[in-house]
């Protein structure tokens, strides 16, 4: 099977590259993950004076064990550019094969910050530029990141700035926030001022909540907190949902970001047209070597349907989600219940009771639906603990 991916001519090993994040805050790090076998990686993003990170930072939502929701405060890189010039082109000169992704914010009043940035990535050897229009915590008060992003006159004019600069030869891709009214619109102001391609999205504007205990939020800064951007598995479908439109409309090449957490979640993203899905989340809870598993993953999935290589399915859901008036009225829904593996339990009773059509009931420990009641809405099957309603 043929891993490799195209994406605005660039060819990556494989699909997984590690997202503008803490995971790519340090060339050593980035040097590690190019050793576990992730095909690329975009830089912490660059900002002409290095921040100084708040501490306890961090927050999640646990789901029994596991961590659905993870909040952070981090701003972006501590590194000043021209150390980071310096790391990109060691980390070329080492991985060779690797793609390495330049990642940048600056005003929005100064194009001389955004291009000097784009041409010092570019000239240390990044293959590509992504313009962070995006960050949803910290720059927007200062009227970057996502303040960028959620304005397409601001962000159309920088994406002209660095397109127009007869230096910058490499693709430039805006990071774009799903924190919009219609992303696709602000694709579509950005196609139209020469941007290559997308990444979609960062993380969401969020707040995590009180300890209930001591009153205090999450997370807990000197007894205050502010607005954070939420990742993890729960942001996925709004991934989804930006990426669709975007590959949709304009139709740029996509690079996919937010809640993938193994193989299966990155493929849904390929489906839909984006060949490079990009994670963070989940390689801070688990480690770079969760690459590994994905690959498997990935391998396991084209098994199931013989593709023999990425372009098999890139893209071949792309246009499966649709207006909701142009969904089909005639498709029938109609549940049955497997007497094997019903227990009785009545759970499907309850919520089809008080969330439904009341159209289940318990005869003899078994589950017995009413046809004429039923109106298909599949809410029984998702319910059942033991799928025994399909």
């Amino acid at each position: 099977m043929h891993h490799a991916v195209s994406y605005c001519g660039i060819t990556f090993e494989n699909p997984f590259v590690l997202a503008s994040a803490p995971p790519t805050a340090g060339p050593d790090m980035i040097r590690r993950a190019f050793e576990a076998g992730w095909s690329g990686a975009v830089i912490k993003t660059l900002i002409p004076e290095p921040v100084n990170n708040l501490q306890n930072r961090f927050a999640v939502i646990r789901h029994g064990n596991r961590i659905t929701g993870f909040e952070n405060l981090e701003l972006l890189s501590e590194i000043t550019p021209e150390a980071w010039y310096a790391a990109i082109a060691d980390l070329k000169r080492e991985f060779p094969t690797k793609v390495l992704i330049g990642s940048i914010m600056g005003d929005a009043r100064s194009p001389d910050q955004w291009i000097s940035m784009a041409r010092g990535c570019q000239e240390a050897g990044a293959e590509m530029l992504e313009l962070n229009f995006s960050c949803p915590h910290g720059y927007p008060e200062r009227g970057k990141g996502a303040a960028i992003g959620q304005n397409p006159e601001y962000a159309a004019q920088i994406t002209r700035w660095v397109k127009e600069c007869p230096d910058i030869r490499i693709p430039v891709i805006p990071k774009l926030t799903a924190a919009v009214a219609d992303i696709r619109h602000i694709g579509e102001e950005l196609a139209a001022a020469g941007a290559d391609g997308f990444c979609a999205i960062n993380t969401v504007p969020s707040f995590f909540g009180f300890d209930l205990k001591t009153l205090r939020p999450r997370p807990d800064i000197g007894g205050f907190t502010s607005y954070g951007g939420y990742s993890g598995p729960g942001i996925k479908p709004l991934a989804l949902r930006a990426v669709s439109e975007l590959c949709q409309s304009p139709g740029l090449p996509v690079m996919a970001s937010g809640g993938i957490a193994n193989g299966f979640d990155a493929i849904e993203f390929m489906l839909l047209g984006a060949p490079v899905v990009q994670v963070c989340t989940e390689v801070m809870l688990k480690g770079y070597g969760i690459v590994e598993k994905m690959m498997a993953e990935l391998e396991e999935f084209m098994g199931w349907h013989g593709f023999r290589c990425t372009d098999d399915f890139i893209g071949l859901r792309r246009n499966a989600a649709t207006g909701f008036g142009k969904l089909p009225t005639d498709a029938e829904c109609h549940p049955a219940v497997s007497s094997e593996r019903c227990t009785g339990c009545g759970v499907c009773v309850i919520a089809c009771r008080d969330g439904g059509y009341q159209a289940i009931s318990l005869c003899e420990s078994l589950a017995v639906i009413n046809r004429e009641r039923c109106s298909g809405c599949s809410l029984c099957r998702h319910v059942c603990p033991s799928g025994a309603i399909r």
